[in-house]
């Protein structure tokens, strides 16, 4: 598990969750660190949700090859969990939370401006290293007997 605590001048909203039911938590639960607002509410859902047995946040470190810079690198996976279906089948997942437009192909931008140049190249480069980072937790979760899946906003801010 990474040993940093949240990063201090990110836009992203940071901190320390505290765990409601710490018989479900794997780890330990003084250091539960989410790193968005979207982490914290996957906390809460898994804390909370009857159907959730275990869960834990960056529990293991997942090996990946780097295409843009030919280093192998460590990705800390967001979530395990342990779920349980209404037929009582049991499924462990690894999980990473992550907007919708960061897992699908970045659009060329209409006009080349250099400002839309720049940010065309740099969301292009995270879908490449999000793609290398997914496939290397697709095969881990294989591996272990896990599944692995990307939540979304479309789950996270479903209605109900």
């Amino acid at each position: 598990m990474k040993s940093q605590g949240p990063r201090k001048n990110s836009h992203y909203k940071q901190g320390y969750y505290g765990v409601v039911n710490p018989d479900k938590y794997v780890g330990d639960i003084s250091k539960v660190i989410y790193r968005s607002s979207w982490e914290e509410r996957l906390m809460r859902f898994c804390d909370l949700n009857e159907n959730i047995l275990s869960w834990s946040n960056e529990p293991v470190a997942i090996p990946y090859y780097d295409p843009l810079t030919n280093v192998t690198r460590r990705y800390y996976v967001d979530f395990a969990i342990v779920t349980k279906d209404p037929n009582g089948a049991i499924t462990k997942w690894l999980l990473e939370v992550k907007p919708s437009k960061q897992i699908a192909p970045p659009k060329a931008p209409t006009r080349m401006t250099d400002k839309q140049t720049d940010n065309y190249l740099r969301t292009a480069k995270a879908y490449i290293i999000n793609q290398a980072k997914f496939e290397a937790a697709k095969l881990f979760a294989a591996d272990k007997g896990f599944k692995f899946g990307i939540v979304t906003e479309n789950f996270l801010f479903r209605q109900k």
